[in-house]
């Protein structure tokens, strides 16, 4: 289901990427701070293949903003494999 090799990804390094960019908005646990938000310690945040998180991070999506060439792909890759440690 994945399409990156995210195995091959840092979480830790994707941990603190997702503090300092995401967590205000999606929850510093994945759980959203905002309606509508997806909840990544659930299954409905995680869901989605690893090519649609990859292209909502970059393009952005709603009101979440575009973080093409903010970040390096290496780092959303991190990011995602972060996401993937927070299902319960």
């Amino acid at each position: 289901m994945w399409a990156f090799d995210t195995q091959a990804a840092d979480p830790q390094a994707g941990k603190a990427l997702y503090n300092r960019q995401c967590a205000n908005c999606h929850g510093s646990n994945g759980m959203p701070q905002l309606p509508g938000l997806p909840d990544f310690t659930r299954s409905e945040g995680l869901l989605r293949a690893d090519t649609e998180l990859k292209s909502a991070i970059q393009a952005g999506k709603g009101m979440m903003p575009a973080f093409r060439g903010l970040l390096t792909e290496t780092q959303i890759l991190d990011v995602i494999a972060y996401l993937r440690t927070l299902h319960r």
